[in-house]
């Protein structure tokens, strides 16, 4: 990197090594994904921020594509052409998608690489490796610290999208990701009671009325799945976090709907229809509902 960049490594472990040109934060406990992220952006001096995971590998020339289409002032966040570290020829991520209900998953998992060319819009970013100007980030709130960890990547690309401005992927950076998916029940609690707060916070009061079938089915669903696998607990201690702060989801909301610039139906085509996360295997009464929902959801563009 150019000698005016900066790198700042927070040490939510404790176990970074000290390297010249490296300025290490150590705060006192683990802040999290999102509140240790915040915590750097404060170390901070630059006009563009990068966020990369420690668990990336970043192509010569990657953190130049990533900031570079920054210049165009209607892009909010660049992301990476996130590559599998040890299959390179494989996406990772081109970008996440996200369904009507909230539940994300990195797009284009495991496809060839080669099938992303172009700068393209995506629902929203992969927080292992994207850049966003500082002054936007501010404005934005940054990563929602509440969260602590998981879809915090969605809420800030939403609210980067309710502010009117573009999330692309520049094929041009390529970052290497040493990625394992894996599941446990404290995963699974942080992934459902942060993909209701995307949902409860991000979507308009009408949106939120039209799919109230689907949202409420779909709850029902989550808490047969946890029951079946174990982690019921989790499902039910997410909706006691959610009441036990609903006055912060409140206040969330509201910060987030005021940033609003554009009308549900612009934002409709970030939002998909079908689950389908290429990582794991789809459950057949998934794929079953999934044409069901799709046409459930082209009821719901119209009405938008």
């Amino acid at each position: 990197m150019a000698g005016e960049d900066e790198v700042i490594v927070v040490d939510n472990g404790g176990d970074a090594e000290e390297r010249e040109g490296v300025k290490v934060v150590r705060p006192a406990t683990n802040l999290g994904f999102a509140a240790g992220n915040n915590l750097g952006v404060r170390q901070a001096t630059g006009d563009a921020l990068v966020f990369l995971n420690p668990d990336t590998v970043v192509a010569p020339g990657a953190l130049e594509e990533l900031v570079r289409p920054l210049e165009d002032p209607a892009i909010g966040i660049v992301t990476a052409r996130l590559r599998l570290l040890d299959q390179p020829e494989l996406l990772n991520s081109a970008g996440n998608e996200v369904h009507v209900t909230g539940i994300a998953w990195a797009g284009l998992y495991g496809q060839p690489a080669d099938l992303v060319t172009e700068l393209r819009d995506v629902a929203f970013p992969t927080g292992a490796a994207m850049a966003i100007r500082r002054e936007l980030f501010d404005e934005l709130g940054g990563f929602t610290e509440e969260l602590f960890m998981y879809q915090e990547d969605l809420v800030l690309g939403w609210r980067v999208r309710l502010r009117g401005l573009r999330v692309v992927v520049n094929p041009a950076a390529d970052v290497y990701h040493d990625y394992e998916f894996g599941r446990n029940p404290g995963k699974q609690y942080l992934l459902e009671r942060n993909r209701l707060v995307f949902v409860l916070s991000s979507y308009s009061p009408r949106l939120l009325v039209l799919l109230s079938p689907v949202l409420a089915s779909t709850e029902l669903a989550m808490l047969v799945l946890a029951l079946k696998e174990g982690w019921a607990r989790d499902k039910l201690a997410g909706w006691g976090w959610l009441l036990r702060h609903a006055g912060w989801l409140r206040r969330q909301r509201r910060e987030t709907q005021r940033l609003r610039r554009v009308p549900d139906r612009d934002l409709a085509g970030y939002l998909s229809p079908a689950v389908a996360p290429g990582m794991i295997p789809v459950p057949s009464p998934v794929r079953a509902i999934n044409p069901l929902v799709a046409k459930y959801w082209e009821l719901v563009k119209k009405a938008l």
